[in-house]
């Protein structure tokens, strides 16, 4: 399947069926101008099943962030779901995928900001951790 009958496919699906799509996504070179915008505007879907919208975060480091553009957009949209959204699984997804995007150390500070400010434990503890991680790596 392409990556535009994934998305043209994906809404005619039930949230089993997008959720499974998802997990088993493995994006091509050539994916990333169709998944990109697809994957964070799934991820942003207040109105989306939350596992489906985890696994639409999940999937997007596995994009191929030759446009610059992409990464930037990626992290700028990941932040502001791990800092804003209601949804406790979707921040906890969103500020762990930041650390596995290309450039993530410009992340760091703000991240430790955002953590700060993160009033569930689980969430503060698992994006902490993906930060220890990210810093040993580099």
């Amino acid at each position: 399947m392409t990556a535009q009958e994934l998305v043209d496919r994906f809404g005619r699906s039930n949230a089993d069926e997008r959720f499974q799509t998802l997990r088993l996504l493995v994006p091509g070179e050539a994916d990333s101008p169709v998944l990109g915008p697809f994957l964070l505007a799934t991820a942003q879907d207040v109105a989306e099943d939350d596992l489906v919208r985890v696994e639409a975060i999940r999937a997007i480091p596995l994009l191929d962030f030759a446009d610059p553009d992409l990464v930037v957009t990626c992290r700028e949209a990941l932040f502001r779901l791990a800092g804003e959204d209601e949804d406790w699984d979707v921040r906890n997804a969103a500020g762990c995928a930041v650390f596995d995007l290309p450039g993530a150390e410009v992340s760091i500070e703000p991240m430790r900001a955002l953590l700060a400010a993160e009033p569930e434990e689980f969430v503060r503890e698992n994006v902490s951790g993906a930060l220890r991680l990210f810093l040993r790596r580099r």
